[in-house]
């Protein structure tokens, strides 16, 4: 059986990231179909006067125009690409699809194995920040967040931002393949002021996987930094951890690991909500 990985492109100057993390996920997993999705966003136009219906007519001609130069530099960043995963023994297949990014994402999502995603940005438009929320809350989906400008292969050197819960164990278990392959993987866990260093998780012994634990001291504040300058030190390319470990509002008003992660990390991100 193959894996399936959806690559959802957006914004044209983060599509050679996303496009460069398909093909390096897929060379992890052994070879894999990847599917490079583009949405068009819907256009309409509302219900006005006749006067103001001509005007935005010409605005909606405009807007099209717009997407449809959109749509063109993505499939001319894929065409650019894809032998090279060809060659590497994947399949790639170009698809585009019209509607709600969200419910695109959802329903195409739930059909993948992985989902690869550039990461949001603060001046993202909506159907861009709901495309990136459907994939990773709506999914049930491991997804790869991947930052701007990042090519680089990753897999050599893993870190797992470990927490005995229910939520970690979820993203690690998609992983586990691809930390078959890896150099070194690292254990980040986070330790209250006298608690007890957690142990070796069971289920990467089961699987034959050796890692290092590294302790990341939680204080009164600074741990998500701290966190990150960890995951630089180790000379870490790649990081899994769960996503959201409180309600996805509560982490949106108050911060959070996955929200410091989704903005600041420099590395791709396996996150799995």
């Amino acid at each position: 059986m193959t894996d399936v990985i959806l690559a959802v492109l957006g914004r044209p100057e983060a599509a050679h990231a996303v496009l460069d993390a398909a093909h390096c996920l897929a060379g992890l997993a052994g070879g894999a179909s990847i599917i490079v999705l583009a949405i068009h966003a819907p256009l309409s136009v509302g219900p006005l006067a006749a006067e103001a219906l001509i005007a935005e007519a010409g605005d909606i001609d405009g807007a099209r125009t717009c997407e449809q130069r959109r749509i063109a530099s993505l499939k001319s960043t894929f065409d650019a690409r894809a032998d090279r995963a060809r060659h590497a023994g994947s399949t790639v297949q170009w698809v585009e699809a019209e509607g709600e990014a969200s419910v695109v994402v959802e329903e195409r999502g739930r059909r993948a194995d992985t989902i690869v995603i550039a990461r949001p940005l603060p001046d993202d438009d909506a159907a861009t920040a709901h495309a990136f929320g459907a994939a990773l809350f709506h999914t049930e989906r491991p997804v790869l967040v991947v930052p701007q400008g990042v090519s680089a292969a990753f897999g050599r050197r893993v870190a797992i931002a470990w927490r005995d819960d229910a939520r970690t164990a979820k993203a690690i278990m998609p992983a586990l393949r691809l930390l078959g392959s890896a150099e070194q993987v690292f254990l980040l866990a986070g330790v209250r002021p006298g608690a007890t260093p957690p142990g070796m998780p069971a289920v990467l012994a089961d699987h034959g996987i050796e890692a290092s634990l590294r302790i990341v001291p939680i204080g009164t504040g600074g741990f998500r930094k701290l966190l990150l300058e960890t995951l630089h030190e180790l000379g870490a390319d790649m990081l899994v951890m769960g996503a959201y470990a409180h309600t996805p509002l509560r982490e949106l008003i108050f911060g959070g690991v996955t929200r410091y992660m989704c903005e600041h990390a420099d590395v791709p991100v396996l996150m799995r909500h």
